[in-house]
């Protein structure tokens, strides 16, 4: 499913659920429902140990020294802990200052769907040079992905049509397929795949700081990462203790608020794609930012009507056009070439369109054949995205006529990118597992409080959502690094403001005021 997943979330109904020792998790005053308890863990859970070894090549091939890896066993479903069990993956890079050693650290990338042990033990990730020196790094698969048990689909799963669907027998169509392939994930996967949803994470991540022998679960995740971080902290307010939210993810937001909030996003970049051109004198595309984006909305509704023919002969349809102005959203850099090749194409000429997907590629490096496993991971991302969004969110239509009537809607929104962002709820839509979320905000009464971070412009998860979620909290405060991002902390582009506040947090405690903004 390729809508940002980052932006995809919403929280899940559990009240209360054992801690990993065994003891119930306090009551929260974020839960629905009628409250329900799971069963105590057994102590082969709660007491296993962790036999750490060097990382394999099956966790990465080029790991930093001293990582090592294991396996933690938790239950594949924690209302039935003496049933089925799952291996997860987890990698660790000892404490530079072990005599002043802090405890671990939780590391979780988002997704949904990407492994972390990986990060750990080759280095990808590293927290702040503070943290890094009193913490253990600690990396894990979540459970179904990666070196975790991976969820498999022979066939893969539900993607959203080239040609999105205007009749109800096309819809249909969709939907059939849709749901071919999502019982053929369903036998192949087993019974894991009707627990990955991030309540179940969030209390792997409990038995992990219990095996690893923390009172309390210092953590940092990133992007979906920051939802099962507030998960954790919805189940086991009493057992946080300094955790690190970056790129944040708004619980309260279903998946078509979300899918909503994705539609403004891109049309928000495309405005600022249009008020730069202006800004800087070039009028190929129009004279005025509402000429701009007139013309533009004009020439998709024409597509609409009639579809062009592409370099390859294929239709360039709106929904190829929306693929496309996804590049305003990706920033300032890609403008320059997007520019010339949207002239062509409002003259009838899309083939300039074409040619960037192949210089876009030979930048990248897209001519090198991915290894085996790089292939394996990313299409295990792929499936376990959908796995986790659709137990995770109630919300997506669910029948063709819903999702035709969804998809209007959302093209009145936006002829840009309004039709294209509904349909790619279909793999959830089509989806055999019943969800178990429901959107609503996370408020962690009586969890220590926690560092929200977030860049001024991170087009997955906008600042709008750190600060809904600041104000949801009963306890947080909120870091902003100006700049377009994602993952503003001991990221790849370093702030010293950012990296030096956080650790402040992870290592001495303190929190900064309410909020605070750094400039670089």
């Amino acid at each position: 499913m390729a809508l940002s997943a980052g932006l995809l979330a919403v929280t899940t109904l559990v009240v209360t659920a054992s801690g990993a020792g065994g003891a119930a998790a306090s009551p929260s005053g974020d839960a629905k429902g009628g409250k329900t308890s799971a069963p105590v863990l057994p102590a082969r859970f709660t007491q296993q140990k962790v036999q750490w070894t060097a990382c394999g090549a099956d966790v990465t091939p080029k790991a930093v020294p001293g990582a090592e890896c294991g396996w933690v066993k938790v239950p594949v479903d924690y209302a039935a802990p003496d049933g089925q069990t799952v291996k997860l993956r987890v990698s660790r890079v000892q404490a530079k200052d072990p005599s002043h050693r802090l405890g671990s650290l939780l590391f979780n990338p988002g997704g949904p769907g990407a492994g972390g042990a990986a990060d750990v033990a080759d280095g990808n990730w590293q927290a702040g040079a503070q943290a890094r020196a009193r913490y253990d790094l600690v990396g894990f698969d979540p459970r179904g992905t990666a070196g975790s048990g991976q969820i498999k689909c022979p066939d893969g799963v539900a993607q959203e049509p080239e040609n999105p669907p205007r009749t109800e027998a096309e819809a249909k169509k969709a939907f059939d397929d849709g749901a071919r392939r999502a019982r053929s994930c369903q036998r192949a996967s087993g019974a894991v795949l009707a627990h990955m949803d991030s309540v179940s994470v969030a209390r792997d991540m409990d038995v992990l700081r219990t095996v690893l022998g923390d009172a309390k679960l210092n953590y940092t995740g990133y992007s979906y990462g920051t939802f099962i971080g507030q998960q954790y902290m919805k189940l086991f307010p009493g057992k946080v203790g300094r955790m690190v939210l970056d790129s944040v993810v708004n619980p309260a937001a279903d998946m078509r608020q979300v899918a909503r909030l994705d539609v403004k996003t891109s049309d928000d970049a495309v405005r600022r794609y249009a008020q730069n051109l202006v800004a800087r004198g070039d009028h190929r595309l129009g004279a005025t930012t509402e000429q701009i984006l007139q013309r533009l909305t004009t020439f998709a509704k024409k597509l609409d009507r009639k579809p062009l023919r592409g370099a390859d002969g294929q239709e360039f349809t709106n929904a190829t056009l929306s693929t496309y102005l996804g590049m305003a959203a990706s920033g300032e850099a890609s403008w320059q070439r997007l520019t010339p090749a949207l002239a062509s194409a409002l003259h009838g000429d899309v083939t300039a369109l074409d040619r960037l997907d192949a210089e876009a590629a030979g930048e990248s490096g897209g001519g090198k054949k991915p290894t085996p496993q790089e292939e394996q991971t990313e299409e295990n991302e792929s499936l376990s995205m959908s796995a986790v969004l659709c137990l995770d969110s109630p919300s997506a239509p669910k029948s063709p006529k819903e999702m035709l009537d969804t998809a209007d809607a959302f093209a009145r929104q936006s002829p840009l990118f309004g039709r294209t962002y509904a349909w790619q709820m279909i793999d959830c839509a089509t989806w055999p597992i019943a969800p178990t979320g429901a959107a609503g905000p996370v408020k962690a009464s009586g969890a220590a409080p926690v560092l929200l971070v977030s860049y001024t412009d991170d087009q997955l998860t906008p600042l709008a959502n750190a600060r809904a979620v600041h104000r949801q909290l009963d306890h947080s405060s909120l870091l902003v690094r100006k700049g377009q991002g994602h993952g503003a902390y001991a990221s790849e582009h370093p702030s010293p403001c950012t990296d030096r506040a956080v650790d402040r947090y992870l290592v001495g405690g303190k929190l900064p005021d309410k909020t605070v903004n750094c400039s670089r």
